[in-house]
């Protein structure tokens, strides 16, 4: 199971490191990170501060963008170009197929995160900016990298059911939903209805709190320091994935490619 799982994780890779709007977004993404050396030197204030804030909004909007786009391709893509039929004809379970396609993906976003963040801590090196290194980037963008696993099984989900296109709206508006949740909980709190109080709770934990993975602020002004964050996020992360992954494995063992 694992070696086929393996398997169509490599092959998954291998496609998606061959995909040249990929290289676009991320040659794009690794000039933005590049200029806020020159934006930080035409603004005023603490110029570190700035690299790190502007590079790790970079990283994750374009990372968010990669994640999107790759991830509601990962099942329409073997349907519109028939291999799925070759897949399944072979050995292949169907959770197996899910599981590899997700793995491979999240390794090929693992390799453009840590080139976006290994030049943005080059950048904020820079002995112009006070040449102090800041490790602080490296949790940031840990975080980052957890909140596009999350993303990716979402997209998966979506492609089990619906097209690419609606796919993007829904990961997209997840995505959205997710920073927000923390808010809508604290206002449905404030109800004084009973029913929006419960509905708020039952969409706060029903809805991913992508905010567990935020940690830019506390990078640009100093407050992140440690590495133990991670750990309470990375719990978080395997538990939501791992139910949206079962969702997506149950609704994809029921899909007819007849």
């Amino acid at each position: 199971m694992f070696r086929r799982i393996l398997s169509i994780a490599a092959n998954t890779f291998r496609e998606t490191i061959r995909n040249k709007i990929l290289y676009a977004i991320l040659a794009f993404a690794l000039f933005v990170i590049g200029m806020t050396f020159f934006l930080a030197d035409l603004s005023v204030g603490d110029f570190a501060r700035i690299i790190a804030d502007v590079g790790l909004a970079s990283i994750h909007l374009f990372g968010v963008i990669m994640a999107v786009f790759l991830g509601i391709n990962l099942v329409s893509n073997e349907v519109e170009r028939k291999t799925i039929y070759v897949l399944l004809s072979k050995p292949v379970r169907r959770f197996e197929f899910i599981f590899g396609k997700t793995l491979g993906l999240g390794v090929t976003l693992a390799l453009t995160t840590l080139a976006m963040t290994a030049v943005l801590f080059l950048v904020h090196l820079s002995y112009r900016y006070g040449g102090r290194a800041e490790p602080g980037i490296f949790i940031a963008s840990a975080g980052i990298y957890m909140e596009l696993l999350l993303l990716i099984c979402l997209a998966t989900l979506f492609s089990t059911f619906t097209t690419p296109v609606l796919s993007a709206i829904f990961t997209l508006s997840l995505f959205l939903v997710g920073h927000v949740t923390d808010y809508l909980h604290v206002l449905g709190e404030r109800s004084q209805v009973s029913a929006v109080r419960w509905g708020s709770r039952v969409l706060f934990y029903l809805l991913p709190n992508l905010e567990n993975f935020n940690w830019k602020n506390e990078v640009a002004y100093g407050g992140l320091k440690s590495f133990s964050i991670l750990g309470w996020a990375a719990g978080y992360l395997a538990a939501y994935a791992a139910c949206v992954l079962c969702l997506s494995c149950l609704l994809f063992s029921r899909k007819d490619f007849k």
